[in-house]
């Protein structure tokens, strides 16, 4: 068995611009003859512990903006949506809510994964809103009972992941382990 986890942030730019290699190692994954014999996991690891509870704007003119104008032209060239933020969230809940799905709706996780990941990155939905997590919930067809368990269980499984990664050498996102090859960065 060939494991590969992929380490991800939902406000990282470059976390974001990397899906479509995820989603590339998915199909190529799929079109084996025995699929099962890879198994491919997206796990969360929070960039910015040190941010805000209240999230940070983003300063027009300032490093992340001109990191975002870079972002930008890359998903332009390959046709994937992106739309520049304003403001920056504190991820640590929708990432241990990511952590959550995952680990008891896994069948679902790839639908929230996907839905947490265009919140941000092109309906500029605020992803340290419990309003929005419910409704990134609901439409993964999970339903909003998951929400009594982020502070808890959810972020001891995004701690837990966090550690993990460090171990291993995933210091950024993205990060792909591959085995124990890991490799970081777009």
């Amino acid at each position: 068995m060939v494991h590969i986890t992929v380490w991800n942030d939902y406000i990282c730019p470059w976390a974001y611009a990397a899906r479509p290699q995820t989603a590339w190692l998915r199909q190529r994954i799929a079109e084996l003859p025995d699929s099962s014999s890879v198994e491919l996991t997206v796990r969360g690891f929070e960039l910015h512990p040190d941010l805000p509870l209240e999230g940070r704007p983003v300063r027009p003119g300032g490093r992340l903006d001109q990191v975002f104008d870079h972002i930008a032209s890359e998903c332009d060239a390959r046709g994937q949506d992106f739309v520049k933020p304003i403001r920056t969230p504190n991820s640590r809940r929708v990432l241990a809510l990511a952590e959550l799905v995952q680990a008891q709706h896994g069948e679902a996780f790839d639908d929230f994964d996907e839905a947490a990941a265009r919140a941000h990155w092109v309906d500029g939905r605020r992803l340290d809103d419990d309003g929005v997590l419910i409704d990134l919930l609901e439409s993964s067809g999970i339903g909003r009972s998951l929400m009594a368990s982020i502070d808890g269980e959810g972020v001891e499984l995004l701690d837990d992941a966090r550690r993990v990664a460090m171990e291993v050498g995933a210091t950024a996102t993205p990060s792909w382990q591959i085995g124990d090859l890991v490799v970081t960065g777009l």
